[in-house]
């Protein structure tokens, strides 16, 4: 409680004073010279600023300013030293780490901040304007003087604070501002002024109303925020999906628990706009958990961009459904998933796979039990193998197939030709995607890179494995975008494309036309070359040349490998058998029982190396078993290793002789559940081996006979326009009517799937340059286009340094062993 006016007090202390706080013989001098001379009573003494008479503690004793001159201070040490008087540089003094001014007690005065002035930049004009308005007003309340008065001024009356009290000059003021401005202003908010100045500054003099930010609960109580966000996020991650009422309806009753009942909760309007305020929207709560969580695992902030700063340095890997459906080796329909390994620094799209995707279905108690027999599911999708694959295809030049645009060709690509050829004669006859060792490769937590088979194989290969956070998406968000140009670029240019829902889709979908598996595959990889490869990027831009315009991932690349090089890894067998999935087995008698099939060598090479009916002699997990590589897209042969002489023993499937095609091992678990619906048995591996031909067979040759479509009524054609014209609603539609009947046998089997188109693009005009190249196998006058049978035996026989184990592996033909050979 203040005194009433006329009584003297401090403002920062309890006690009556003396009339006027300033020393004698200070009006008519500037404001600066009074604040500097005044007694420092306040405590806010700035450092390094010292005046005559002041006591200070410099170099561990204490001393005495007895004059300044202009930056030199005059010391006298204190009473009973034997130190002489020193004279030194005011710079000196400030930035001695012991340097104080001391007050008559001997305690260090406290350096008061200085002002901020940028600090009024964050309030409105008319805010800072008050601001200088009162600083002006306090410091003549303070000094008796306005700002900037000239020199020999002396102060106006009322303000000389060697006759006026503290409170008469607060008074003055209050009344002349009251008078004069029109404010209404009492002598307190004076001396409130006037006390937050010498603490703060001008920061002090604004008007805190004006800085205030409205909170985005507004209102609300901050702990009946917390307690929804606390039940939303509750509600994200466990419960099962609900609405805003039934949310709000939680709220209370756990308010009234946790709270008690005098913490008042908002109505449910009130609520809505809070969610609103808070980020929440209200028909989100419906959302399926699975979205309801991928909200809550957003990374927390700062964000970062995933750098590298040469090819290979950092690869992201990932496997998204290509949302198009093929014509499946079992000759149904079926969803394709795609495998990519992407380059950070270039974008490039190193390695491709491409695998069926099946979703398990509903089966029969017998075709479950033959399914469960074999210890496989009754789906399919891309297997731990197929990333050990694309690890293979990320260190050999993608090679040049049948019916690629010569575009394609890395001879005519941004690629150094030249220069790779030089180092790698792969490259003679490779497309133009470029080659490059991954160092750090990282993954997702997918069971495709969980299993131990893609670790072992990057072990192998010297590279690291750096798994993403679960559920985090971001963590490789370059392979997630890529993946998205991908569906935008190819998939919806390819017919039978199903979008990922029905919004997505075209407006219709030929149901008479599926590229089979190989064919898709094989127009991936062209467009791979053609249509990615050399597509400017956004993201490939010059750091020192903004302005210039993006570059491809092939150009990237090459300016790339200038400074990193190039060193060229050949994949021999060897290399290619690390790859593949490992199991142990034994060899009996009749071979080596895997799978429900038996496999056998016979050259002899079991009896050779005393592998037959013996133990290997490995403990632990092994017991006693033998190593044993497989790949489940060809299981016609497995590779047996002997450690003790570390070579490799190729053994064929006894009954592959019955089976007329290339298979896998989804099409024998299927063969095993239609064997096993007949009556047999699951371990019968010769008749499995029969069902399976009878299946191949039945999806080379297509459907029995053509079925009959009827038009419905109001569809059919128009009268008159054909003559085989039927009345609607009479007779059926027969689509091969009048068609000249097909002689099967003299056909055969088909491999693949025959359509009109071959490519996605439509062939270009031939240039005399093209038509004078007989590779190209265009027809253009004069010259006759050569035949394809030629063109893929030529193919056949270069060098690609690719052996059978190799060429299994990357779906090319190769020679198996005769499961009858040597049988004399």
């Amino acid at each position: 409680m203040e005194p009433g006016p006329g009584a003297g007090q401090c403002d920062q202390c309890v006690g009556p004073i003396a009339v006027g706080d300033a020393p004698p013989g200070a009006q008519g001098r500037g404001v600066s010279e009074v604040l500097r001379e005044r007694p420092r009573a306040s405590g806010l003494a700035p450092r390094g600023i010292v005046a005559p008479g002041d006591r200070v503690r410099w170099m561990g004793g204490q001393y005495t300013v007895s004059a300044l001159s202009g930056t030199t201070v005059n010391l006298v040490p204190a009473a009973g030293s034997m130190t002489p008087p020193i004279t030194a540089a005011i710079q000196f003094l400030a930035v001695a780490e012991d340097f104080a001014v001391l007050d008559e007690t001997g305690r260090p005065l406290a350096s008061g901040p200085f002002p901020n002035w940028a600090m009024l930049e964050g309030v409105s004009p008319d805010c800072a304007r008050d601001a200088r308005l009162w600083q002006r007003h306090v410091i003549e309340v303070d000094t008796g003087l306005l700002p900037d008065v000239p020199e020999g001024s002396s102060p106006r009356e009322g303000y000389d604070p060697d006759r006026f009290t503290l409170v008469e000059r607060y008074q003055r003021k209050a009344a002349e501002l009251s008078a004069v401005l029109d404010w209404k202003v009492s002598w307190k908010t004076v001396q409130r002024k006037r006390l937050a100045f010498r603490r703060d500054g001008i920061w002090g003099l604004v008007d805190k109303r004006c800085t205030r930010k409205s909170t985005l609960h507004g209102r609300t109580d901050a702990r009946v925020v917390d307690l929804l966000l606390a039940l939303h996020e509750r509600q994200a991650k466990e419960q099962a999906a609900t609405d805003a009422r039934t949310l709000f309806r939680s709220l209370r009753r756990a308010a009234r628990a946790a709270l008690g009942p005098g913490v008042k909760v908002p109505a449910d309007p009130t609520l809505y706009a809070l969610l609103k305020r808070l980020g929440i929207h209200a028909l989100q709560l419906r959302d399926p958990t699975r979205r309801r969580k991928d909200r809550f695992n957003r990374p927390a902030p700062p964000f970062g961009v995933s750098t590298a700063t040469a090819p290979g340095e950092l690869v992201q890997v990932d496997s998204t459904a290509l949302d198009v459906k093929v014509l499946g080796d079992d000759g149904r329909p079926t969803q394709v998933e795609l495998t990519a390994a992407i380059d950070v620094f270039t974008r490039s799209i190193i390695a491709a796979v491409l695998r069926p995707k099946t979703p398990g279905r509903r089966k029969t108690r017998q075709q479950t039990r033959a399914l469960l027999s074999t210890g496989t599911s009754q789906g399919r999708a891309t297997k731990a193998v197929d990333a050990s694959l694309l690890l293979a295809l990320c260190m050999v030049p993608a090679p040049m197939r049948p019916g690629f645009d010569a575009a394609a060709s890395a001879a005519r690509s941004d690629l150094p030709y030249e220069e790779l050829l030089e180092v790698d004669a792969r490259m003679e006859h490779a497309a133009a995607r470029p080659v490059i060792m991954p160092e750090t490769i990282v993954i997702d937590h997918g069971t495709v890179f969980a299993g131990q088979t893609f670790f072992d194989a990057c072990s192998s290969l010297g590279i690291t494995v750096r798994p993403a956070r679960k559920r985090t998406p971001t963590d490789k968000a370059i392979v997630e975008r890529t993946f998205e140009s991908i569906k935008s670029l190819f998939s919806q240019r390819v017919n039978s494309y199903t979008g990922r829902d029905f919004s997505r889709r075209g407006k219709e979908i030929a149901p008479d036309q599926l590229w089979t598996l190989q064919e898709l595959d094989d127009l991936l990889q062209e467009w791979i070359a053609i249509g990615w490869q050399a597509r400017p990027h956004e993201e490939l831009r010059s750091p020192y040349e903004p302005n210039l315009p993006p570059l491809t991932p092939n150009q990237v690349y090459a300016a790339g490998v200038q400074a990193a090089g190039y060193v060229p890894i050949p994949l021999g067998f060897r290399d290619y058998l690390e790859l593949l999935p490992t199991a142990w087995v034994g060899v009996r008698d009749d071979g080596i029982r895997f799978k429900n099939r038996t496999y056998d060598n016979f050259k002899g090479e079991f009896e050779k190396n005393e592998i037959r009916n013996k133990p290997s002699g490995l403990k632990g997990k092994r017991r006693d078993g033998w190593e044993l590589r497989y790949n489940p897209y060809t299981p016609e042969q497995v590779w047996l290793r002997d450690h003790r002489s570390d070579e490799w023993i190729t053994a064929v499937f006894k009954h592959q002789h019955l089976i007329g095609a290339p298979w896998t091992q989804h099409l024998w678990e299927t063969a095993a559940s239609e064997h096993v619906a007949r009556g047999g048995r699951h371990t019968d591996d010769e008749n499995i081996a029969q069902v399976l031909d009878e299946l191949l067979e039945r999806a080379g040759c297509g459907p029995d006979e053509p079925g009959v479509v009827s038009v419905p009524d109001g569809y059919g054609p128009l009268p008159g326009l054909d003559a085989g014209w039927v009345p609607p609603g009479e007779g059926g539609f027969d689509p091969f009517a009048g068609a000249a009947a097909l002689d099967l046998d003299a056909l055969g089997p088909l491999t693949v799937l025959e359509l009109g188109e071959t490519s996605l693009y439509a062939p270009d005009a031939p240039s005399p340059a093209d038509a004078a190249d007989p590779a190209l196998g265009r027809d253009t006058p004069g010259h006759t286009a050569p035949k394809a049978v030629p063109i893929l035996a030529d193919l056949d026989d270069l060098d690609d340094g690719l052996d059978n184990a190799a060429r299994l592996l990357l779906d090319l033909p190769a020679e198996t062993d005769s499961p009858h050979e040597d049988l004399s």
